[in-house]
């Protein structure tokens, strides 16, 4: 079996959001994000009520700009650094992906870069729509595309999968 697909940034700046609305770790640094920016909403609503000193005023613009950062650019801004280095390392702006899955292992290559996983590392397989995860033991993931099979199909893969795990 094999997966193969082309990454470009555009696909690589989509992973971003998937990322952070999947990640428990996210989840986290989203909700304490959206906490500081009500802070801030509210501390500004209460000054411009009852007026206070500059450092209030500061206060408020502060935590409503960390809040705005972290929810909207920050996670942009990590994706494109990530994406620029993957393009300086391949020498090129969009490289193919392929995932083999063979009787021993599963090897990844990504433009030259070759990886070799054992089937008994994942510990998960979740379907969202075209999008197939296979979550690994060590807060890795292996991204395949349900229609970018070459060679056989996601219902193949995952049989072979499902029984090379319980070995």
């Amino acid at each position: 079996m094999k997966n193969q697909y082309k990454v470009t940034k555009d696909l690589m700046m989509s992973w971003a959001k998937e990322y952070d609305l999947h990640s428990k770790v996210n989840k986290r640094g989203m909700v304490l994000s959206c906490l500081l920016a009500l802070l801030g909403v509210g501390l500004l609503v209460n000054l411009l009520i009852n007026g206070g000193e500059w450092l209030y005023w500061y206060f408020a613009f502060l935590f409503i700009g960390l809040a705005v950062f972290r929810l909207f650019v920050a996670r942009r801004l990590a994706w494109s650094k990530r994406y620029q280095m993957y393009s300086a390392t391949y020498g090129v702006s969009e490289w193919l992906r392929t995932t083999e899955f063979t009787d021993e292992d599963i090897v990844l290559t990504d433009h030259t870069s070759v990886s070799h996983l054992r089937y008994e590392r994942i510990e998960a397989i979740k379907e969202n729509g075209n999008v197939v995860m296979l979550h690994l033991n060590d807060n890795m993931a292996i991204r395949l595309y349900i229609d970018a099979f070459v060679e056989g199909t996601w219902a193949e893969c995952k049989d072979i999968i499902l029984a090379k795990m319980r070995k």
